[in-house]
């Protein structure tokens, strides 16, 4: 997978035309298009900018290798409820991390039957 469709991969699961997503790191649509079209090649600098303002790993934009997120949290494959859980997480100390998973391992080993989601 090359820059320009790991860009178009970001646009997309942003959910942002072309336009949107110049402006929200301050190039021109043009030169978007130029990298989408494979024409203009993407800098290191925003590449810094997209992992800053969209969550997605300067590595893994530039070269498709590492972690496509910065932060688990962002990763749109995740449901909303399990990305807000690991934001939460990633501002704890590790001792309340510690405590989170000793509650875990805890909840794991009781068996509760929830009511079903209507």
């Amino acid at each position: 997978m090359c820059v320009s469709i790991r860009i178009k991969t970001i646009i997309k699961e942003k959910g942002l035309k072309q336009k949107e997503f110049a402006k929200s790191i301050t190039v021109t649509e043009s030169y978007i298009s130029k990298l989408i079209r494979n024409e203009s090649g993407l800098s290191n600098s925003t590449a810094a900018l997209i992992e800053e303002i969209h969550g997605y790993s300067a590595q893994w934009i530039l070269t498709g290798k590492g972690n496509k997120y910065l932060s688990s949290s962002q990763d749109s494959s995740l449901s909303l409820v399990k990305r807000k859980v690991i934001s939460e997480i990633e501002g704890l100390t590790d001792d309340e991390v510690m405590a989170v998973m000793a509650f875990m391992k805890t909840f794991k080993n009781v068996k509760i039957d929830f009511p079903e989601k209507e």
